[in-house]
């Protein structure tokens, strides 16, 4: 019998937010703090993290489907589970019923503590985007704010091993802790739009042979015992380098799309080439100016920083203009277009405006605490996310990089009277700017079809082009950037798993830092029969019997026909 004990650090990429559910007049949404007010990471969100991860990885190591990957209506997804994950995580179904069996939790996971003194919270705002006006979506009142972290914050990790099985548990659970290792953490509200990723550090992996009567005694003698165990050697690689996947089989189908197959991650430079501008409003009230940039702590200004959900936004509304585009290209008429469209408007739920969300389409054919199929979203909701759909493609906040002092420049602005000419009484106002700022960019995609890869790599082209603007003021010349130094990576289990992308196996390098083998893509021209799968996927999509589009009307059709022909562009 041993007592283990598994350590390290969680030291955040980028700023977090743990919520605590509550809000008060300063923000919407405050993070989790313990009884003297200092923040904390639950053990709850610790192990709840780590478990769906390992759920996720358990099937492709021979571990079997957990009954949370089920489908809710089947008998499995109700029953006890007996698969590896529920045997080290406790069980997610327990018995209730007179003589059932339960298993309780072999890993206990503490509560994160900070490793430093508090560095102290900021406020972060964030607005919905109205995809036909541009500007803040005011009708869909999605104006909100939240208390952050910032980047660098450290809490420690603390968890403890007792009556475990070595040769199924250990495995497993050094699987789910070498992906963290490797740079793939993700903790918190807000993963998808930049705030949440954390690194892994300093992992050990400590034991203390009870059946010795001299360690047993200090055991029971110490109020700390975990600072008489002696660490392993090598735990994380052994346990690693000896697991080998499988492939998919015939019983995971139901839950293909959740167990893990691949993922891809993107990483470059984003180089602004004049002024660049995310407005924060706290920042800006706090330094005399009218607009001023986001920085990561309050007066920090060798830290900017560029916030993923902006960066997102501007990727995901392009994203939907090249769907739509290509929509409106092969629809015979605004009818043909509605039942084909690609993409909704995720902040509008009024038909006689625009094709509104797919949750308003939904509307009461399946309530809002349902959980929906894949089959009846747009696909811009299957891949970046809605109200029913979790988004598996990650925007991390973008750190400024380059000189050790980014550079600022002061501009005054004055709105012009339209009848005299001259300036108009009470529009003067100013911003503080970065000037030509660089950020660097992270991207990561987990699980990606081919048709999802070309979609996203037809956006980094026209980052790469320069063609996008990110930021307050793109129509007065700020914001403009080009993606640089670009690095894209596929990680993958198996064979087919690389074969589904069109890779060779033993293409590039396979070297493999945790389970997953890494094959780099050279440039977005590798990406080009990705590219043609999702202009095959826009052209072939229509949306699910039995939703109404009665009413619904579109930017693109019924509106200019008299003024463009249609044939002439085809």
């Amino acid at each position: 019998m041993s007592y283990i004990v598994i350590k390290g650090k969680l030291v955040a990429r980028t700023a977090i937010h743990i919520g605590s559910g509550r809000a008060d007049e300063t923000t919407d949404a405050l993070i989790r703090r313990d009884g003297a007010g200092m923040p904390l990471i639950p053990g709850t969100a610790i192990a709840g993290a780590l478990r769906a991860l390992a759920t996720r990885l358990g099937p492709r190591m021979g571990a079997g489907v957990c009954a949370a990957l089920r489908s809710p209506g089947s008998p499995e997804a109700t029953k006890p589970c007996n698969c590896a994950v529920c045997r080290l995580f406790g069980d997610i179904n327990p018995a209730d019923e007179e003589g059932g069996v339960s298993m309780a939790s072999r890993l206990l996971v503490f509560n994160g503590k900070l490793l430093a003194p508090s560095p102290g919270t900021t406020i972060r705002d964030g607005v919905g985007i109205d995809r036909g006006t541009g500007a803040a979506a005011r009708a869909g009142a999605v104006k909100f704010d939240l208390e952050v972290l910032p980047r660098g914050t450290g809490f420690e990790l603390l968890m403890e091993l007792r009556n475990h099985d070595a040769e199924r548990d250990e495995p497993l659970l050094a699987a789910a802790l070498a992906e963290w290792q490797a740079g793939r953490a993700w903790l918190g509200g807000r993963v998808a739009r930049g705030l949440g990723a954390f690194d892994l550090k300093g992992l050990e992996l400590c034991r203390l042979d009870l059946n010795d009567p001299k360690n047993l005694l200090e055991f029971l003698k110490s109020d700390e015992p975990r600072k008489i165990t002696i660490p392993v050697k090598g735990w994380l690689s052994e346990n690693v380098g000896g697991i080998r996947c499988i492939p998919p089989k015939e019983d995971h189908k139901e839950a293909a799309s959740f167990i893990a197959r691949c993922w891809f991650s993107v990483e470059g430079i984003l180089q602004a080439d004049g002024p660049f501008l995310t407005n924060d409003t706290t920042t800006s009230s706090l330094n005399g100016f009218d607009h001023a940039p986001l920085l990561m702590k309050y007066n920090d200004w060798k830290q900017p920083v560029l916030s993923g959900s902006s960066l997102r936004g501007v990727i995901r509304s392009h994203a939907e203009r090249l769907a739509r585009t290509l929509a409106t290209l092969s629809a015979a008429d605004g009818r043909a277009f509605l039942e084909g469209c690609p993409a909704c408007n995720p902040v509008e739920a009024n038909t006689e405006r625009a094709l509104p969300s797919c949750d308003s389409l939904l509307g009461d054919k399946v309530a809002g605490d349902r959980e929906v199929a894949g089959e009846q979203l747009c696909l811009a909701c299957r891949f970046f996310g809605s109200s029913r759909w979790g988004s598996r493609f990650l925007v991390e906040d973008a750190s400024c990089v380059g000189s050790p002092q980014p550079l600022f420049k002061i501009f005054d602005f004055l709105a012009v009277d339209r009848f005299t000419g001259g300036g108009s009484h009470g529009a003067k106002f100013d911003a503080l700017c970065l000037w030509r700022p660089s950020f660097n960019l992270k991207l990561h995609v987990d699980n990606p079809e081919p048709w999802e890869l070309g979609w996203l790599g037809l956006v980094l082209r026209e980052l790469q082009a320069g063609w996008l603007t990110v930021g307050m003021g793109a129509a007065k010349g700020f914001g403009r950037i080009t993606l640089k130094d670009l690095r894209l990576r596929l990680g993958y289990l198996t064979g087919e798993d690389a074969q589904a992308f069109g890779l060779k196996p033993e293409t590039g390098s396979t070297k493999r830092k945790c389970i997953f083998h890494e094959a780099p893509i050279g440039s977005l021209s590798d990406m080009k029969d990705w590219a043609e799968a999702f202009r095959g996927k826009v052209t072939g999509f229509k949306r699910p019997t039995g939703i109404s589009l009665e009413g619904g009307s579109d930017t693109y059709f019924n509106r200019i026909d008299h003024l463009y022909s249609r044939k002439a562009t085809l």
